[in-house]
């Protein structure tokens, strides 16, 4: 199931003419919206404070188990209630070596064959 309409690319930027913004395709459109949720901190956006899977805020806190768990539940969690309707998660990976954190995301927008894989990788200080 495609979208309807174009969408505006994220981050926003000028088309290649100089005067036009540029368009995302269906496929970056859906890989912008699993960026935009995942890098968004809960509380954030003042009408939907819900919104946000907070992986950036993750390097500030002490890496455990229960940290992994928490997060993973967490972003799984975001993942199903903003963007059900728009991508199968397949896998996430969520990793702390360290001060580094790394969050991998395997989905497939609805109505899509082929999978994609996005990577996180945040290092404190």
């Amino acid at each position: 199931m495609g979208t309807v309409g174009r969408h505006l690319a994220f981050p926003f930027r000028i088309g290649s003419d100089g005067r036009t913004v540029a368009p995302a395709s269906d496929a970056e459109h859906v890989r912008d919206e699993v960026v935009q949720l995942l890098l968004t901190d809960p509380g954030e956006r003042p009408y939907l404070t819900e919104f946000g899977g907070g992986v950036r805020r993750l390097v500030f806190e002490p890496a455990s188990d229960a940290l992994h768990g928490v997060t993973k539940a967490r972003l799984t969690q975001a993942l199903s209630r903003w963007l059900d309707h728009r991508v199968t998660v397949e896998a996430l990976e969520v990793e702390f070596e360290g001060e580094r954190i790394d969050v991998a995301v395997t989905f497939r927008p609805a109505g899509s064959p082929d999978s994609r894989v996005l990577r996180f990788q945040r290092q404190g200080r």
